[in-house]
């Protein structure tokens, strides 16, 4: 098949790391039209629209598989003349994968949400906690080019001890899923590097091959203590061979497991109020904690690597071509019950405003105190 992937933003890469992936490990020819040019970020790309129209048109027409990301349905007109609704009459297979909450995608796209999930289209879902919100789609894995070298373990001594990668600066209670805890996480990595006089590295908006490469010359990955899901960071800090310290919810885990292949959890599985006390331990027990990275590296190569979650993938394709309803959310992953909603949605949602109000009593304890 010819799969031609659609994109209007960088989306951290994801979009090219799964053309590579897919031309690399299948029989299949893909490729990226990205909108335009991102500018700083050195996320890579492939075909850039603004710059070479006529040869997306040529690619959109050779199409077997048009693959969407994020904001793009069959009516999006940001590639015109390319018309997707035209390609899909002419006999074109449509898939689109979703990266981002459906809040978000919604709102760049002007519409609701409801009419966001109402869409016909054959859909696909990162397996972190946004699998959670569209619970039609089939759940696919985050791929991580896990031999690229600077994806690879660090083979010098590193510079830092603990590294953290916010994508925002959002407090840890100021949004359900848009945090990574920035303020609270920062104090916490401080204050437990100042008791041993370690070295840390916060970046924020910083270009992938930079941040990569800072990630790898550190010890240790902090990836995200609050919400209950991981990120694409937290992998590559499996991949570089890190103890990396995430918060994974049941359901988070379940999914993990699901794609893995295996129960163990490869994150240090920590909630951030519990944090100061891991990250002590590591930095006071060194060798442990260059084992634990070890243990993480293999746990990439045995169970998260290229050729084995491409292989989803490759099962997307082969239901479309044979039937197109067959994409759709896996029967084991199932959230349409109420039992199972709750298990996978509210309680959650529970646990992380039980967790908010048992921070601000402890406040509200101290400031009575003082």
């Amino acid at each position: 098949m010819k799969i031609v992937h659609f994109s209007t933003t960088p989306l951290a890469g994801a979009p090219l790391r799964l053309v590579k992936a897919i031309n690399t490990l299948t029989e299949h020819e893909a490729r990226l039209i990205d909108l335009k040019r991102y500018g700083s970020e050195d996320f890579g790309q492939d075909v850039v629209f603004s710059e070479e129209k006529d040869l997306a048109i040529e690619l959109s027409g050779k199409a077997d598989v048009v693959h969407l990301h994020n904001y793009l349905d069959y009516d999006s007109r940001q590639f015109e003349p390319i018309n997707f609704r035209e390609l899909r009459r002419k006999g074109a297979l449509f898939v689109r994968q979703f990266h981002s909450d459906p809040g978000l995608v919604a709102r760049v796209m002007g519409i609701t949400q409801t009419e966001l999930l109402a869409q016909n289209i054959p859909g696909l879902v990162i397996g972190q906690f946004q699998e959670r919100k569209y619970p039609g789609c089939m759940v696919v894995p985050n791929i991580i080019p896990e031999n690229d070298p600077l994806y690879t373990p660090l083979d010098t001594k590193a510079e830092f001890d603990i590294f953290f990668s916010p994508t925002t600066t959002a407090g840890a209670w100021d949004d359900r899923w848009n945090t990574k805890g920035m303020p609270e996480t920062e104090r916490i990595i401080a204050n437990v590097c100042v008791k041993y006089s370690a070295k840390y590295k916060l970046i924020h908006k910083t270009p992938l091959r930079q941040a990569l490469s800072t990630k790898k010359s550190s010890r240790i990955v902090v990836d995200e203590m609050v919400t209950g899901s991981y990120h694409i960071s937290g992998l590559e800090g499996l991949s570089q061979g890190k103890p990396v310290l995430s918060y994974l919810d049941d359901r988070s885990r379940w999914i993990m497991s699901h794609f893995s292949g295996v129960g163990s959890c490869p994150f240090i599985n920590v909630r951030l109020e519990d944090s100061y006390t891991v990250l002590d331990y590591l930095l006071t027990h060194a060798d442990e904690a260059a084992e634990i990275g070890m243990e993480s590296r293999m746990f990439v190569e045995n169970h998260w690597s290229q050729k084995k979650l491409i292989k989803h993938f490759r099962d997307v394709y082969e239901k479309l071509g044979s039937n197109p309803g067959l994409v759709c959310r896996q029967q084991e992953l199932q959230i349409d019950k109420p039992v199972k909603r709750f298990f996978a949605c509210i309680l959650p949602d529970l646990v992380y405003t039980g967790r908010k109000d048992q921070l601000n009593n402890n406040e509200a304890h101290r400031a009575q105190r003082s």
